[in-house]
């Protein structure tokens, strides 16, 4: 992420942790760029590279993300063949996710991506805490 800035006007160097989370997302956004797949995408792969045979519904309701938008984002998973979607047995009206194979590839490759940034992360934290 390169080196922080201290604040102009005030000469501050802490960083708020709303500022924090917003540099991560950045960072995380910038290192999946080049495998195509977005912050969201990743979350729901994750999820569901830990919860097979998830409920669409639940998986949106524990990112915290609205129903339609995560019918949108499995769309493109589903779509990229990252993600077999099927009807609930239970509820036909239900629908639950699993990884493809090539899914469960791009999730290593994501998982990857996340130790590197926590580490990053562990440093600026560090580097926040200390200055």
């Amino acid at each position: 992420m390169g080196k922080y800035a201290v604040c102009v006007m005030s000469g501050d160097r802490h960083v708020t942790f709303l500022e924090l989370v917003l540099l991560l997302h950045g960072e995380f956004r910038k290192r999946l760029e080049p495998i195509c797949v977005t912050p969201l995408q990743a979350g729901v792969l994750l999820y569901v590279h830990r919860c097979a045979d998830v409920r669409l519904a639940e998986a949106a309701s524990h990112l915290r993300v609205r129903p339609p938008t995560m019918a949108d984002v499995v769309q493109d998973l589903v779509r990229k063949r990252w993600v077999i979607k099927r009807r609930s047995e239970e509820d036909r009206r239900g629908v639950r996710l699993r990884l493809s194979r090539r899914g469960k590839a791009i999730t290593r490759s994501i998982q990857h991506h996340v130790r590197q940034i926590e580490a990053h992360a562990e440093t600026m934290r560090e580097t926040f805490v200390t200055v």
